[in-house]
């Protein structure tokens, strides 16, 4: 289902990192170069890394001069959703220019949402996902202090008209932090999807049961439930540590 690596920390020690954000997106290389990670591993071993995974893909994606995570783009083929995290990561770019390096690489239309509050790393896909070219799942982040993001959130997307139905998904945040990175733990939102069905977390919490009950009305898809709280602490869930074609 998915392929792990690690590169090499500017202590010659081995740092995880997550595959999604310097993996392929539909085809492609963007540029690894978030704000978040600058100086945190030695030149070259994003390449390295690359270069690894290009034998095991049997091709090598294409290059796009573009500061954009794999984790910050999520898309139904058509319509690619990201956060504004991609305005600060690529100022020497205007917006424009960023949706047209977005759109070249065969995407429709392109979406800026929100950043989360006080969130460094700032993805798309710890916020939505499409279950299906007409289905977008969103954090409903009830009884939360994202109250106002919310609000901004839904009218982004309401104003972006993308021909989806919107559908609030669980998600709940327990405030902690791992190495100055958000814990991702009640973010149910991360999860595996395939043709062949669905691998998402669960985090030994009451709405587990909930998220089975919500995913079974929503598709017909066979669905495995996985528990991701160690994984989901050090900033990252399912999806983010897979790569799907």
């Amino acid at each position: 289902m998915g392929l792990t690596f690690k590169l090499l920390g500017t202590s010659d020690r081995p740092i995880d990192i997550w595959i999604r954000d310097w993996g392929p997106v539909a085809g492609n290389y963007f540029r690894y170069d978030p704000s978040y990670a600058r100086g945190q591993y030695k030149p070259g071993a994003t390449a390295r890394a690359r270069r690894h995974l290009n034998r095991h893909l049997g091709f090598s994606p294409r290059a796009v001069p573009l500061v954009l995570e794999g984790g910050n783009l999520v898309h139904n083929r058509r319509v690619a959703v990201v956060t504004e995290k991609i305005l600060e990561d690529n100022k020497h770019l205007s917006c424009g220019e960023i949706e047209r390096l977005i759109l070249a690489v065969g995407f429709e239309q392109v979406v800026f949402i929100p950043v989360e509050p006080a969130d460094s790393v700032g993805h798309a896909d710890g916020i939505v996902k499409f279950l299906s070219p007409e289905v977008l799942l969103v954090n409903d982040y009830v009884g939360s202090e994202f109250r106002d993001y919310r609000r901004r959130l839904h009218r982004t997307l309401e104003r972006a008209k993308i021909a989806t139905e919107l559908v609030p998904f669980p998600w709940f945040c327990t405030n902690e932090k791992h190495s100055g990175i958000w814990s991702a733990v009640g973010c149910y939102i991360n999860f595996v999807l395939t043709a062949r069905g669905i691998i998402y977390p669960t985090f030994s919490h009451r709405m587990d049961d909930r998220v089975a009950s919500l995913l079974d009305e929503l598709t017909p898809l066979p669905k495995r439930a996985v528990e991701s709280t160690a994984l989901a602490r050090l900033g990252g869930v399912l999806n983010c540590a897979t790569l799907t074609f």
